[in-house]
């Protein structure tokens, strides 16, 4: 072969080879190579860059070196450390490169520790942050194409709590490419609760930081939720965005312990999502179309919430169709432990209203129609109210059952001890048919007749056991022209204190009357019947006894005389009495075994200790008093 042919052939297989060559990483140790690109970096972000392991050049299709085992420093190399250990990957722009400058068009760190300040007083990143922040904007004229973060670790303070605590399997791509105005983020970590993603995209940073509007759409997501969000946002007048977004949460009390933050009942809410527009700015998300979701009911209407330095503050008016409250009480019985009353333990449980009251709440709901449990309501219109220390719930209306119902309850903690919750309950229905309410709740219908009522009840205690022991008020109940049902009392009185045997005789039992009404005075837990009274034209009944709310238990004597004339000898008719007595769930009812001992006095006395009334030999009202020998001490 022809020298003329060898010469070309050689010098193309040289320039092959060096072309491979330059597109295989080669490992070197290169000192000045890290001096040379440390310069680049101080002068361009603030940050210096030394490297202890060998450095590895790949010169085509585009130069990229990496160094191993690296440190950067903000400023100089006796700053503080940015970050240490792992791989950075610089992509260089060529044209940059052959005038003998670095210009970073792609930055990589792997498998790096990320040191974000580590106290209060510590500024490291904020040159650095600031540098690139112009850079971004095109401040001066020079920004990196895409920036990765790829299985890092990174240290920084807890803003929940000030800690100091680790992300791990960090990942994270900034990305904004030449040709387009468009910045794009995607990202995500793992810590000990969980892991969590968030992608941003359609950002526009020439735009953002010249003043005006950029679009925007977000997606993040947790271990218990997830956010999505569009619409437009600026930085002029501080960070303002509005648009449409939904947030979803498995659990919101979970969620809010993610972030650190608190909403006012919280530890109620479970299945939870909001939808609709928004308008945030200045500390405070306006929802002027929102609906809101919990436990498979559907709201809508209006609200906002303003997030301050101390307490979140959420108000909101939402109106629904149709409204499920069984769950919520479902929850409140259970957090508090009213659910399990006659259990040891959940009577033991502490009513500490701080969990719930970590934010305030102004939240008003109306609803068509409500239900709870069986029972049905319509026409609802309710509120609750939560600020610092105090929970209010208020039923400004509702009907149920052909009548009105309305009452409110407030729990507040005690100014000198936060851990002692305070009880004030108040109602009152009025024309509400007993018997159909009766049979909504899965009870006889014992009990028939328009019923009106009347209740006022306050309590105080650190747990359930505590509050029912300490319980005082009132409670009224009265009807006018009903009926009991399953019960004939004519019939009894005819067969000296007994009932008609047989299934026949009780379900056709009955007892008109014209008037029946029963009052009952709670002081420490035990209510008195301070007036129970039933009258018909044929019979007229009286009830007197006690209720123990903590042990459950009832013990009361009725009377029953006919309304007919005094015997030959003028000696009035003669009355049938009953004991009636035992646990809730089991009260028994016999006959007296002597119906005319002693009149009303000694039948009240004759009641057990069970459920008597502290100080109940004294008038009623009387809390205290110093027995009359009582020593005047020193």
């Amino acid at each position: 072969m022809s020298l003329r042919r060898i010469l070309p052939a050689l010098g193309l297989g040289l320039v092959a080879s060096a072309l491979v060559a330059a597109c295989l990483p080669w490992s070197i140790e290169a000192p000045g190579a890290a001096r040379f690109v440390s310069g680049a970096l101080q002068r361009s972000w603030g940050v210096a860059l030394s490297a202890r392991g060998p450095t590895e050049v790949v010169l085509l299709p585009l130069p990229r070196i990496v160094f191993r085992d690296i440190r950067l420093n903000e400023g100089d190399a006796a700053g503080p450390v940015l970050a240490s250990g792992g791989h950075l990957s610089l992509q260089l722009g060529p044209a940059a490169l052959l005038l003998g400058r670095v210009e970073v068009d792609s930055l990589t760190l792997e498998g790096a520790e990320v040191l974000l300040p580590q106290d209060a007083g510590d500024t490291r990143w904020s040159g650095a942050t600031e540098r690139l922040t112009h850079s971004i904007a095109g401040e001066d004229g020079e920004r990196p194409r895409r920036i990765i973060l790829a299985r890092c670790s990174v240290t920084g303070l807890d803003p929940r709590d000030g800690t100091l605590r680790t992300a791990h399997d960090v990942d994270l791509t900034v990305s904004w490419p030449t040709w387009s105005e468009s910045l794009a983020l995607t990202g995500g970590f793992r810590w000990s609760d969980g892991s969590a993603r968030i992608t941003l995209a359609g950002l526009r940073p020439y735009t953002l930081f010249s003043g005006g509007e950029s679009p925007f759409s977000v997606a993040a997501t947790w271990p218990t939720g997830s956010l999505n969000a569009e619409g437009r946002g600026s930085v002029r007048d501080g960070l303002r965005a509005s648009g449409t977004g939904s947030l979803q949460t498995r659990s919101l009390h979970r969620t809010l312990a993610l972030t650190g933050g608190g909403l006012a009942l919280s530890p109620f809410v479970e299945d939870f999502s909001v939808e609709g527009s928004f308008e945030a700015g200045s500390g405070q998300v306006q929802f002027p179309n929102v609906t809101v979701r919990s436990d498979g009911n559907s709201l809508e209407g209006a609200g906002s919430a303003t997030f301050g330095s101390r307490r979140t503050a959420v108000q909101a008016t939402l109106a629904a169709e149709n409204l499920n409250l069984s769950p919520l009480l479902a929850g409140i019985l259970r957090l508090t432990g009213f659910d399990h009353a006659d259990d040891a333990a959940a009577r033991a449980r502490s009513l500490d209203l701080r969990p719930f009251t970590g934010g305030d709440l102004d939240l008003r709901i109306s609803a068509g129609n409500a239900r709870i449990g069986p029972v049905q309501l319509t026409d609802l219109a309710s509120s609750v109210l939560v600020r610092d220390g105090g929970i209010e719930a208020s039923l400004g209306r509702a009907s149920l059952r052909g009548g009105i119902v309305k009452g409110r309850v407030s729990f507040a903690a005690d100014d000198g001890d936060a851990a002692l919750t305070r009880v004030k309950a108040q109602g009152s229905f009025d024309r509400l048919d007993l018997g159909d309410l009766l049979d909504d709740l899965g009870q006889s219908r014992w009990m028939l007749g328009a019923t009106r009522g009347s209740l006022a009840l306050e309590a105080a205690g650190h747990d359930v056991g505590a509050l029912t022991r300490s319980v005082s008020g009132r409670v009224a109940l009265e009807s006018e022209d009903g009926a009991l049902s399953g019960l004939d009392l004519a019939d009894v009185i005819h067969r000296g204190g007994t009932m008609a045997p047989g299934a026949l005789a009780r379900r056709n039992g009955r007892t008109p009357f014209e008037h029946a009404a029963v009052t009952l005075l709670f002081a420490d837990g035990v209510g008195e019947i301070v007036e129970g009274r039933l009258a018909s034209r044929t019979l007229g009944a009286s009830l007197n006894g006690r209720i123990a709310l903590a042990d459950r238990r009832f013990q009361a004597l009725a009377e029953i005389q006919p309304r007919t004339n005094a015997s030959a000898d003028g000696a009035p008719p003669a009355a049938t009495q009953f004991e009636i007595a035992g646990p809730w769930d089991a009260v028994s009812v016999r006959a007296s075994a002597d119906p005319q001992a002693g009149g009303v006095d000694a039948r009240r006395r004759a009641l057990p200790d069970l459920v008597r009334r502290p100080g109940a030999d004294l008038p009623l009202g009387i809390r205290a008093y110093a027995p009359a020998n009582a020593s005047a001490g020193p």
